[in-house]
């Protein structure tokens, strides 16, 4: 009778112990699912705030005094020349060997946290954006629609600053020939035969309006193919 007891007592013993298992196992995997949450959250606020703020704009709010051409006296040291420059987003300063984007350096100029950095960027810049808190549906949609758009901002720019680059081949090589007095050929020719609208282009994706450039744009096949004869050895 003794050993039923105990038996049944063992067996409550082991339902209790699996059960309390069951609730330390659920509480672990919400707390997980929690966590992983709140880092794909900061992830995309990070990256948001990135997209949207340029380091520049950053320095210049926070009492950097940026010249014309995009160089600062650095303020992490006692610079009397310039180190500090600043390019697609991005900040460096030449003799500190740092760098980094508009988070890190309003990090290091405030002295604060990675995540209190992107909030004083959130505020300061008015992005409003959802960084203790989940995006709404409504937040989310156009959060990432900001993020496609940049990027299709970022692919842009590579291409026009490569056809400005073409296009200015062209041009060099159509006044070269012409300079040279000597009889062009094929390639020589084309270039020749397309300098001025070579020149106008290449002036417009520079300083153009962002609807004249987008019409290069879109007309970029069959610019692109007389580019090509134009740069043909």
């Amino acid at each position: 009778m003794e050993n039923k007891i105990r038996t049944a007592a063992d067996a409550a013993s082991i339902d209790d112990g699996r059960a309390e298992t069951g609730r330390w196992q659920a509480a672990t995997d919400s707390k997980k699912k929690s966590t992983t949450a709140a880092a794909r959250l900061q992830g995309n606020v990070f990256r948001e705030v990135r997209e949207r703020v340029a380091a520049e704009d950053a320095a210049r709010l926070y009492g950097v005094e940026v010249e014309r051409y995009g160089k600062a006296l650095c303020p992490f040291h006692l610079d009397r020349h310039p180190s500090m420059t600043f390019k697609n987003g991005r900040y460096r300063c030449w003799v500190c060997n740092i760098g980094g984007d508009s988070i890190d350096l309003t990090e290091r100029l405030l002295g604060v946290a990675p995540i209190d950095a992107v909030r004083r960027l959130n505020a300061d810049f008015a992005l409003g954006l959802a960084i203790d808190r989940e995006q709404t549906a409504e937040e989310h949609r156009a959060a990432r629609a900001r993020l496609e758009l940049a990027e299709e901002h970022r692919r842009f720019e590579a291409w026009r600053k490569g056809y400005i680059n073409r296009l200015n081949a062209v041009y060099r090589r159509g006044y070269l020939a012409l300079k040279s007095g000597q009889e062009p050929d094929a390639g020589d020719a084309e270039a020749v035969r397309y300098m001025a609208t070579a020149e106008y282009y290449a002036d417009a994706l520079s300083f153009g309006t962002p609807q004249e450039q987008a019409q290069i744009y879109r007309e970029r096949g069959l610019i692109g193919q007389w580019i090509d004869k134009s740069l043909k050895n």
